[in-house]
């Protein structure tokens, strides 16, 4: 079996990760088994796999804690799982009562394997529903009173044949359909917990309001396809919500020159009249990007320290001299940072635009012009993260458009590739 191996210095150590044989099946899956297997010294080994196949999905040592500590390490977007799981909560049985979720306070020695129940992305369920026009108010088929929670299940088969259909004819490439699924499943996620779109399907808001999530669901699977199967070459306008301090879901933001293409006029005014215009301020743009990259596991406080990033009509100095185009491919690349780790740019990006965001958003920043393979892993060697930072970040410029695949590892990447030979 083909396997990737990268170090994660955090709560455990020694990690294996096999994230080349996971693709689709893991993403749409809900069931993993986890052996565990003391060390010494207070260390459980902990063996993750696939329950309908037994496919190895990582392996890793940790310290011994309680199940709580067990979800945190999982659902860590720098953890095992990175790049391989959606960021979930997480559900923990026993074999033998695989019906009573296990209190999470109990101690991860205490058992000698566990089942492991995660929420897939709904991706087919929303697929399924587009496909039939069920958000769209002018079709037979409308469902005013849609939601993902009671819409009929729809089998990993038939989501992955739908996802084909959605990328046919565009250049994908191997990891196409995952990047689909997380980048889809994750806004189509966040979309369905805000009450918004809901209420519009019934007429609550505004006479076209009923058109509001047919729109917005749109234009989050041309932002998905376009994310999956090509790299950055063109910043076009995106819609992204944002989160209150206590995490929950209080509104969106049009970040661009113009509304997305699919919203026409009699959308487009009466999104106004809901005082909703594109804007590229800085309280709009900072407010989008840190609800976008937050992750409920790192709990409350980052999005508490909102009033004190956004909430200043003075913007960063970095930031107030970026043209308008390079405000909306910052934007672009911080929504593949945020759900697929790594963030292709054909050309160049203005390097202040990254500086950005790290500081927004609290990365540990190394830029590198690229040399060579060699040199670059030498380069990341000694780059880790601390504790004052949530992670790493990593812009990487000059890359010939010839280079075959980067390895980031633990790390956020920004890769910037020259012109076509």
């Amino acid at each position: 079996m083909t396997s990737e191996t990268t170090s994660v210095n955090c709560s455990y150590v020694r990690l294996k990760v096999w994230c080349a044989s996971l693709k689709l099946k893991l993403i749409m899956s809900i069931v993993l088994n986890a052996s565990l297997l003391p060390k010494g010294n207070d260390i459980i080994t902990v063996a993750i796999a696939q329950s309908f196949n037994g496919e190895d999905v990582c392996s890793f040592d940790l310290n011994n804690g309680t199940l709580a500590d067990l979800e945190k390490t999982l659902c860590d977007p720098r953890g095992p799982m990175f790049r391989c799981l959606p960021r979930s909560s997480l559900h923990f049985y026993t074999e033998k009562e695989p019906l009573r979720a296990l209190d999470l306070q109990l101690q991860v020695c205490s058992f000698g394997s566990l089942v492991i129940q995660y929420k897939a992305p709904d991706v087919g369920k929303f697929l399924e529903a587009m496909q039939n026009n069920k958000f769209d108010p002018s079709s037979a088929n409308f469902e005013m009173t849609w939601t993902a929670a009671e819409a009929p299940a729809v089998s990993a088969y038939q989501t992955e044949f739908m996802i084909d259909q959605v990328l046919s004819g565009l250049p994908t490439h191997a990891d196409s359909r995952e990047h689909f699924v997380r980048i889809f499943g994750k806004l189509t996620a966040m979309g369905e917990s805000w009450i918004v779109p809901r209420d519009a399907m019934l007429g609550k808001y505004f006479s076209d309001g009923r058109h509001f999530k047919h729109r917005l669901c749109q234009h989050w699977l041309e932002m998905a396809r376009d994310a999956s199967t090509s790299k950055i070459s063109e910043a076009t306008p995106i819609i992204l919500l944002k989160r209150g301090d206590d995490g929950r879901l209080i509104g969106c933001a049009v970040l661009g020159d113009s509304f997305p293409r699919n919203f026409d006029d009699g959308m487009q005014r009466e999104l106004n009249d809901w005082v909703l215009y594109p804007d590229f301020k800085w309280q709009n743009v900072s407010h989008a990007l840190l609800s976008l990259d937050w992750d409920p596991q790192e709990g409350l406080a980052l999005l508490q320290n909102l009033p004190r990033k956004i909430q200043s009509r003075r913007a960063p100095a970095q930031f107030t001299t970026l043209q308008t185009q390079e405000v909306n491919l910052m934007v672009h690349v911080q929504l593949r940072l945020s759900y697929l780790g790594v963030a292709e740019v054909q050309g160049s990006i203005n390097a202040a635009c990254v500086e950005v965001l790290a500081e927004l958003l609290e990365y540990k920043l190394k830029i590198v012009k690229f040399q060579s393979v060699a040199d670059l892993e030498t380069e990341m060697k000694g780059f880790e993260g601390d504790a004052q930072h949530r992670g790493t970040l990593v812009l990487v410029t000059d890359l010939p458009a010839s280079t075959g695949k980067i390895f980031a590892g633990s790390h956020r990447m920004v890769l910037c590739y020259n012109a076509e030979e």
